[in-house]
């Protein structure tokens, strides 16, 4: 084999995507290349894998922000569990102030296993519930009163259990009763809530008085 006929079997031999990586880090307006993909969660390993340099790359956070977000999208298509991955990487390493990641998140935690870790719902549901207010219209009903609805039921299923495990000796009436407060709290939080909202307060109330020690805690008179 001659030198010529032996570098065209190498050229020819490679991969169709082994161009080199675009480089996102320096070139973020490059990422709009990937949008119309990433929504459809269409992007391939090689794209993928030119996010994840980039994104170790980028030295300003803005820059990080965007190449994540990309890579959130991507996700979200085709995997909520990868999709969570990059979710908890975003929130711990970028930038916590998107309420609607908060919001997407917190719901993830408690609807993706049987038993979830019920304190990172809360975490996740106050997160968002700071930034509330850069929702409007039908949205900010619908995402706070979903958001306080979560974080009382949440509340009232820890302490129920805390007060089972206090009937059986396992643990102390203090913990039991804070928890039992918290629900309190939280549901009279819920209830103003969907009443100021116009919404019907059934629920919120119910949760309200099975932690209530007196009725007016709920607004009962």
């Amino acid at each position: 084999m001659t030198a010529l006929s032996l570098v065209l079997a190498l050229v020819l031999s490679q991969p169709a995507h082994a161009e080199t990586c675009v480089d996102y880090a320096t070139q973020p307006k490059r990422l709009m290349d990937l949008e119309e993909d990433a929504l459809k969660g269409a992007l391939d390993n090689a794209d993928k894998e030119c996010l994840e340099q980039s994104y170790v790359a980028a030295e300003q956070n803005t820059t990080k922000d965007k190449i994540s977000r990309v890579l959130m999208v991507n996700a979200y298509a085709y995997s909520t569990d990868y999709w969570a991955k990059l979710v908890r990487r975003h929130l711990d390493e970028i930038d916590r102030s998107d309420p609607d990641v908060a919001y997407l998140y917190a719901m993830y935690l408690y609807n993706s296993v049987d038993e979830p870790d019920l304190d990172e719902v809360i975490r996740w549901t106050e997160v968002a519930l700071e930034r509330k207010d850069a929702w409007s219209g039908e949205v900010h009903v619908i995402r706070v009163h979903g958001l306080l609805r979560l974080r009382s039921l949440v509340a009232l299923a820890s302490w129920k259990a805390a007060d089972e495990a206090r009937a059986r000796g396992a643990e102390n009436t203090e913990e039991a009763e804070a928890l039992r407060h918290k629900t309190k709290t939280y549901a009279r939080e819920w209830v103003d809530f969907d009443q100021s909202a116009d919404r019907d307060p059934t629920e919120a109330l119910a949760v309200c008085l099975s932690a209530a020690v007196q009725k007016q805690a709920c607004g009962i008179d």
